[in-house]
Order: C-alpha cells, then sequence, then structure tokens
C-alpha cells in the first residue's frame, strides 16, 4: 500500500511540475540568415593561415555573412582554420579567415561547410556582398 502512495505522490509531483510554468523563460535562438545561391560557382584558395601558395581549390556555391558552402576535390578537415582567397564580383579581391565546421565525402568531389571568423573587415565586406546577391547587382 505505501508503494502505491509513494507512486501516486511521485506522479502527482509530475504534473503539478507540468501544469506549472517555468521560472525561467529560454531566451530566442538568433535567426540564422539564409545561404544565397550563387548562379555561377566563385573559384577560391583554401590555404592554412600563413602559409602562401599552394592550397586547395575549392568552388563557393552557397554563402550569407557567416557562412559559406563548398565543394572540393581535396578533403578538408574538420576543425582546421584555413584562410580562403577569392575575387568576389563588385568588391574585389578578399582573403577570409574560415574554419571547417562540416564535409560531406562524395566520390564526385567532398562537399563542405566554412563558419566565417570575422573581424571587422571580412564582416563588412561579406555585409556588402550579400546586399550585392540580394540585389541582383553582382558583376
Amino acid at each position: 500500500m505505501t508503494a502505491r502512495l509513494g507512486v501516486l505522490q511521485k506522479f502527482q509531483a509530475w504534473m503539478m511540475a507540468l501544469a506549472g510554468r517555468p521560472a525561467e523563460t529560454p531566451e530566442p535562438l538568433p535567426q540564422e540568415q539564409p545561404l544565397h545561391k550563387l548562379s555561377r560557382m566563385m573559384v577560391a584558395i583554401a590555404s592554412s593561415n600563413g602559409r602562401r601558395g599552394g592550397g586547395t581549390q575549392v568552388m563557393v556555391d552557397a554563402l550569407n555573412e557567416d557562412q559559406i558552402t563548398c565543394k572540393s576535390r581535396e578533403l578538408l578537415k574538420e576543425g582546421e582554420t584555413l584562410e580562403l582567397a577569392m575575387l568576389m564580383q563588385g568588391i574585389g579581391h578578399v582573403r577570409i579567415p574560415v574554419t571547417v565546421e562540416w564535409v560531406l565525402l562524395s566520390s564526385f568531389g567532398h562537399s563542405a561547410g566554412l563558419r566565417i571568423d570575422h573581424n571587422d573587415q571580412t564582416r563588412e565586406l561579406m555585409a556588402s556582398f550579400v546586399s550585392l546577391l540580394n540585389n541582383n547587382s553582382r558583376g
């Protein structure tokens, strides 16, 4: 009989916890910007920071102010920090520090997601390039 009371009390406490409002309301998550798919892929060279020459050729297919997705013949490593050098139409030649967030392996070429490690200059460059994309003013 006492076992039933213990279960009943736990059930009642659980129901009261469900009915009560939480003491703290969770903060809303920041809204991510959608990726802008480029009508033509951009060629970029990804190299290790501080290394000139060489590098890996990647084809940028979509981007926003904080992220870039690309395709590559060579395998990129998750967590690797790279410098992406590319020519953005309407902006010019830029070097953007990025970190590889994810990699999808394929026999036709690997896909990768890059997170931009912003400084003041790169944030401004990416914002102006995305606004050019939104206005269809690029190139």
